[in-house]
């Protein structure tokens, strides 16, 4: 018997196996595709999730960006510039294949499973069935089971069925580039959708993509060929992929028992830019901690975790809040975002690697004292 089964072998998975593996667990983790595998993600790690990796991930950095630029509905923009940078750019197949083999030099154990057929609570163990590589099926028990399986996470819909989160689609391509660097990391609210399209910038080409919060409507290769043909004249795109990315995980607090949810699986990205990385690492060392202190005191994990996700929770939730009003009135929040007063306090605190609830905590004075004001104020 193991003490911790994993499914998903993403960030929030073997963040989760490396932390129970460092505190001396037995560890597997489960996914149903061989590694290195490809894996539809932007890319993008912001400077907060760049902080919760326990080992140096610098080498598979393809660019580091200190400036983004925004483009405005009707097309203006204007660039938000940090002395420390505001996001790294990697691509996901190899920070997995990484992250999965700092875990296994841990001592971590992990197999692929290509179908989950059937999860048992039971009392003190976990009773789970699956198909293996070989299309054999297999019985294994743990103490604790962990559902790192992305937004369609197959754990989710057989343990915790009344969990509901919301999936916002995402599509992307990559265009291959000879000068990628040519071009800033942008975001581009110009198009009419409630979201946006992304270019971000790599070692030897361009990731692009779309984003929104109103479902698939506006999502097509077409779309995305245009976009590319508009902005670079050009339309030879490759690995085009769409994903859906769970959001919504703080309406709900994660229920007691003996599996865990964490990453997409529990709605843990957030709504406003889809980001997803820092709350995969987040959750998946946070659930790993619940079971350790669960272990070592008889308390119940899904309790302990449901308490030590709170915050992550409270972050969602601003988030939430904010792309409502971002994509109902995105050139009024714009508008007011273009002034340095206005972002830079955010700016400087995200390069920092501040969350967003203690940034726009301490930072809402600052801008209401700089805030211009009207006569007779």
């Amino acid at each position: 018997m193991h003490d911790v089964t994993i499914i998903g072998a993403g960030p929030a998975g073997t963040a989760a196996g490396y932390v129970l593996r460092e505190a001396g667990f037995s560890v597997l983790i489960l996914d149903k595709y061989k590694f290195p595998r490809k894996k539809a993600c932007a890319g993008g790690i912001t400077p907060k999730a760049m902080a919760l990796f326990p080992y140096d991930i610098s080498f598979l950095i393809h660019r580091t960006c200190h400036r983004v630029r925004i483009r405005r509905p009707g097309g203006k923009t204007f660039i938000i510039r940090e002395k420390k940078p505001l996001c790294y750019m990697t691509r996901r197949q190899d920070l997995d294949q990484f992250t999965l083999n700092m875990f296994m030099k841990k001592g971590g154990r992990f197999q692929v499973s290509r179908k989950i057929i059937s999860i048992l609570e039971k009392p003190g163990h976990i009773d789970l069935c699956f198909m293996d590589h070989k299309h054999e099926k297999q019985s294994i028990q743990s103490r604790y089971l962990i559902g790192a399986d992305g937004a369609n996470s197959i754990v989710r819909q057989l343990t915790h069925s009344a969990f509901g989160i919301m999936k916002y689609p995402a599509l992307e391509a990559d265009i291959p580039m000879d000068q990628p660097w040519k071009y800033p990391m942008e975001f581009d609210f110009s198009m009419g959708i409630k979201g946006y399209y992304w270019i971000f910038p790599k070692k030897n080409h361009l990731n692009i993509g779309i984003y929104s919060i109103a479902g698939h409507r506006g999502l097509t290769r077409k779309a995305l060929a245009r976009y590319a043909r508009m902005r670079f004249g050009r339309t030879d795109m490759e690995n085009i992929k769409g994903y859906p990315i769970g959001v919504g995980g703080f309406s709900e607090s994660p229920a007691p028992g003996r599996i865990l949810l964490a990453g997409d699986a529990a709605g843990m990205a957030e709504g406003l830019l889809g980001e997803g990385i820092y709350f995969a690492l987040k959750s998946g060392q946070s659930a790993a901690k619940a079971i350790i202190n669960a272990m070592a005191s008889g308390k119940d994990a899904g309790d302990l975790y449901g308490r030590s996700v709170r915050f992550i929770r409270l972050e969602l939730a601003l988030h939430h809040h904010g792309a409502k009003g971002l994509y109902r009135f995105p050139a009024l929040f714009l508008a007011l975002a273009r002034h340095p007063f206005c972002h830079k306090p955010f700016s400087r605190g995200y390069a920092s690697g501040i969350p967003l609830s203690q940034n726009f905590f301490l930072n809402r004075w600052c801008i209401w004292k700089n805030c211009p004001r009207v006569n007779g104020a």
